[in-house]
């Protein structure tokens, strides 16, 4: 589908909004947005796919009760000039230090490079606690905060707690309980955070959104007794606190896309599909169907999911830089599992294979003969 003038003045008009307010060089942010979007408007063909074995673990858990599910749509094909990304995220440079642990890093670094980011800086206080949103980003799946949290030197912080964000003019609970995220401390009473919710994207992009939570803390040197003597700390929280926002217009021009896959393949005996993977900046969805055309039951299918484990996609983009998509979560369906991956989207990957350890069961003694085992499915 080509681009109207219509809709290329909307995109336009759209990330002009509140430019002058935001903290971000404005070339780099248009260009960098309208590079990744135009460009993942390029029609997509082939697909691969792949996963690390030192997620096995995790993937475990997922197959045990943790399942996931998601759609995605699809872009026009305008071409684009290609621009460097960004090296340097301004006010936001603090939240590099989270990527050493966020599961979420190659959805936030990818974000930050290429500028799709809404820079917010509202504050609230409660008490001796401190709330600040810096930034946010969304797209249809997901609405995802960067934040910070203080306290006083009485007291330590800790993490949010409580968290609901709903839309601030409708009262709609955004995130129905499906939330997450992580943080980092570089001091006892500073940290750096994410949280992200979910969203149905069946329903319009919030104009305003309004985020309830709790901050917690603990008294250095305070301290209570378990009924084995063992020693926990005394947590204290702070009273619910709010804090609303507006949503820059250019989060609901991205549209997800939904690559038909259909491949399959073996693992552990069984008869996998590959059946299609949805994509958008913010997130990517691979679905699996167990023994396709086959009628399993429910005790079968938790069998087929031991043995299917998925560790991270790998993308592949201009220049040959490759980027590691880790696994978030996983959610069964009807026929099999839905799993959740970062997103490096607005990178343009040329070409994604989804990695699934090869061999359940086996123990290994180095990461090179474990990654040797993988197994790779073209995605694109």
């Amino acid at each position: 589908m080509t681009t109207n003038p219509e809709e290329k003045a909307l995109l336009a008009d759209a990330y002009q909004v509140k430019r002058e307010n935001q903290q971000w060089n404005p070339a780099d942010t248009t260009a960098a947005i309208q590079r990744g979007l135009a460009k993942a408007r390029i029609k997509r063909s082939g697909r691969t796919v792949r996963i690390k074995w030192i997620t096995a673990v995790l993937i475990t858990a997922l197959a045990a009760g943790w399942f996931l599910l998601g759609p995605l749509g699809s872009y026009g094909q305008e071409q684009a000039t290609y621009t460097e990304p960004v090296t340097h995220w301004g006010v936001l440079e603090p939240f590099r230090d989270l990527l050493t642990s966020d599961m979420d890093r190659a959805t936030i670094t990818s974000t930050l490079n290429n500028g799709y980011v809404q820079l917010v800086d509202r504050t609230v206080t409660s008490g001796i606690y401190q709330f600040t949103v810096n930034a946010v980003m969304a797209d249809e799946n997901r609405i995802t905060v960067l934040y910070t949290a203080r306290t006083d030197a009485s007291q330590e912080i800790y993490s949010i707690v409580n968290t609901k964000m709903t839309d601030a003019r409708t009262g709609y609970v955004l995130d129905n309980g499906n939330i997450g995220g992580g943080h980092f401390s570089n001091d006892k009473h500073t940290i750096y955070g994410r949280k992200t919710i979910e969203r149905n994207r069946n329903k319009p992009l919030p104009e305003q959104v309004n985020l309830q939570f709790q901050l917690s803390s603990f008294v250095p040197d305070v301290v209570g007794s378990l009924e084995k003597g063992e020693k926990e700390r005394k947590y204290k929280y702070s009273k619910k606190m709010n804090l609303s926002f507006a949503l820059d217009p250019k989060f609901s021009i991205p549209k997800t896309e939904i690559i038909n896959v259909n491949r399959t393949f073996t693992v552990g005996g069984y008869e996998v599909m590959l059946s299609e993977v949805e994509v958008s900046p913010l997130v990517t969805r691979v679905r699996l169907v167990y023994e396709p055309d086959q009628e399993i039951d429910y005790k079968t299918k938790l069998l087929i999911s031991e043995v299917v484990q998925p560790i991270e996609i790998v993308t592949t983009s201009k220049g040959g830089k490759q980027t590691n998509l880790s696994t978030i979560f996983g959610r069964g369906t009807e026929d099999g599992m839905m799993y959740t991956f970062s997103s490096n989207l607005l990178d343009n990957p040329e070409s994604m294979v989804l990695k699934l350890r090869g061999k359940t069961g086996k123990v290994y003694d180095d990461l090179q003969e474990a990654k040797n085992d993988e197994l790779g499915i073209k995605i694109k």
